[in-house]
């Protein structure tokens, strides 16, 4: 995982420091950087670990098709954040 990000998600105190309109400044930089795949990666372990309740027997109970809308949702956040 990128070095700047994993410093980021060490740090986070609340859930909501992960919302797109919540990033800091380095974390987008980094996110410019990244080409499509890694980007939607990072954008999907954003949505999970925002999102997702874990259960005794159930890691992520989040549906796939629920999760792509959900993905597609924070990528879509995050682009009309990165053009200000």
């Amino acid at each position: 995982m990128n070095p700047v990000i994993e410093q980021f998600l060490a740090n986070i105190t609340s859930l909501h420091q992960l919302q797109a309109k919540n990033l800091p400044e380095d974390v987008l930089e980094e996110m410019v950087k990244m080409e499509a795949q890694e980007l939607y990666k990072i954008c999907t372990q954003f949505v999970v670990l925002q999102n997702n309740v874990p259960t005794a027997d159930k890691m992520i109970n989040i549906e796939e098709s629920e999760l792509i809308v959900m993905v597609d949702d924070y990528a879509k956040e995050l682009l009309k954040r990165l053009r200000g």
